[in-house]
């Protein structure tokens, strides 16, 4: 009896993830394919942001992208903090002291998911759903091997198909959303701006100096 409601229990899971991921006439699995295409075409990426916390803080900078693995946020004065992942880490640095930055896997945050030199979106166990609303299309990621992870939701426009924004929500229930503007693709970025190493020496330098 206990298998027959497991198998019942897969099944249900099974029906609704097709649910989700194929309303009628399956525009968004048509869609998908196409997310895939243009997620596949970037190389580098280069963006204005604009970054809406929970609280409501609103920050800008710009966003960096550059596959495989590497990432890199530079806010706007009057913040004093710089985010890079390259390859496995990723860091937080404060540009005005020489303590050491905060330190983290890239695995353990869901913006990984972008930084993967070819992304397959069904192959993906992390993803949760796709589906269209308001003329966008929305794309979901959660692990659940992996909770304190947090969940991503990106946001692409249609025609032409764009990354427009993404909000991630940590394990705490707390939302960061970040909108994109100006958008830049397989433009050459420069490899340095990547390297955490330097940034470090520069904020300790820069420490000294203040």
């Amino acid at each position: 009896m206990r298998n027959r409601i497991a198998q019942f229990i897969v099944i249900i899971q099974i029906c609704l993830s097709h649910l989700l991921i194929s309303p009628a006439n399956s525009e968004a699995i048509i869609k998908s394919k196409d997310i895939e295409t243009y997620l596949n075409s970037i190389k580098t990426l280069h963006a204005d942001l604009i970054q809406i916390s929970s609280n409501g803080e609103v920050q800008t900078g710009i966003l960096l992208i550059k596959k495989p693995g590497q990432l890199r946020f530079e806010y706007d004065s009057p913040a004093d903090h710089l985010v890079i992942a390259s390859g496995l880490l990723l860091v937080i640095i404060d540009k005005k002291s020489a303590s050491e930055p905060q330190r983290y896997l890239t695995s353990q945050t869901p913006i990984g998911y972008l930084l993967d030199k070819n992304i397959n979106l069904h192959a993906n166990e992390a993803l949760e759903k796709i589906f269209i609303e308001d003329t966008l299309i929305h794309v979901s990621f959660y692990d659940q091997k992996k909770p304190t992870a947090g969940k991503l939701k990106l946001v692409f426009s249609q025609t032409p198909i764009a990354l427009k924004e993404w909000t991630i929500t940590n394990y705490s229930g707390e939302k960061t959303r970040v909108l994109l503007e100006k958008l830049s693709i397989n433009q050459p970025i420069n490899e340095n701006l990547f390297n955490i190493g330097l940034e470090i020496n520069k904020a300790k330098k820069r420490s000294k100096i203040n």
